[in-house]
């Protein structure tokens, strides 16, 4: 496949409960009809797909990239939320480099 001008980095699959609606499936096909050599699937809080997504990646010849989207609230929030205001999380998206780092999101995400 030829290199990407763009790649998606945070896609959010049906594995996201209520914030993504693309099964595995639907997304490789759809990297395969445009022509991405790689995407990520970026879950929120799971990596119910991660293995699923690798092995439909690999058949169709697409890099796939495990990742996560965390929400991870801060220890300075505290003055916010003692002034009544329950402040939101901050979002953090983690991307797998190799198996020690899948190993280490799985501790993570568990």
């Amino acid at each position: 496949m030829p290199i990407a001008d763009f790649v998606h980095l945070r896609v959010h699959s049906a594995y996201s409960l209520s914030e993504g609606a693309i099964k595995v499936k639907q997304l490789v096909k759809l990297c395969q009809t445009n022509g991405m050599p790689a995407v990520a699937i970026t879950d929120t809080g799971n990596l119910f797909g991660a293995l699923e997504f690798s092995v439909a990646c690999a058949e169709a010849g697409i890099q796939p990239i495990i990742g996560v989207q965390l929400h991870v609230r801060r220890d300075d929030d505290a003055p916010r939320a003692a002034a009544g205001r329950k402040p939101e999380p901050d979002q953090l998206v983690l991307l797998v480099q190799n198996r020690e780092g899948y190993a280490n999101l799985l501790q993570l995400v568990s």
